[in-house]
């Protein structure tokens, strides 16, 4: 397993990437992160924990790396973009979005991810 970079990653996490300057750069990585664990509680549980225990979330990162040699990938070039003290908005080109709507739309238009419970029982007329 590549610990070395799973440590990295929870370093620059857990020090916040560095204060408000390194916000945007935090908050691709935590993204990044968030998107490839979004199925799997046990990493989200150890992501929202890293504050206070990172062993936990460096084994998660550890079992990530270790299978997703692309995701491995982000993370290296994140950390030398945020390392070389680039720009406030590090790699975060899975997540590049572009959304297009056509035709007459009647209501809210809505765009999520990551979205857990009941997203209608709030909105009128939902489920």
């Amino acid at each position: 397993m590549d610990v070395a970079l799973a440590q990295a990653v929870v370093t620059a996490l857990t020090q916040g990437a560095l204060g408000a300057a390194g916000a945007g750069a935090l908050d691709s990585l935590l993204g990044m992160i968030r998107h490839r664990f979004r199925r799997d509680d046990a990493a989200l549980t150890a992501l929202d924990s890293a504050e206070t225990e990172t062993e936990p979330l460096v084994q998660a990162l550890s079992r990530y790396i270790e299978s997703d040699p692309a995701f491995a990938e982000d993370l290296r070039d994140w950390l030398k973009e945020y390392e070389r003290g680039g720009s406030d908005s590090a790699p975060t080109n899975q997540l590049r979005n572009s959304n297009q709507i056509n035709g007459t739309v009647h209501g809210n238009v809505i765009q999520g991810q990551n979205i857990r419970g009941s997203f209608f029982r709030g909105l009128r007329g939902g489920r």
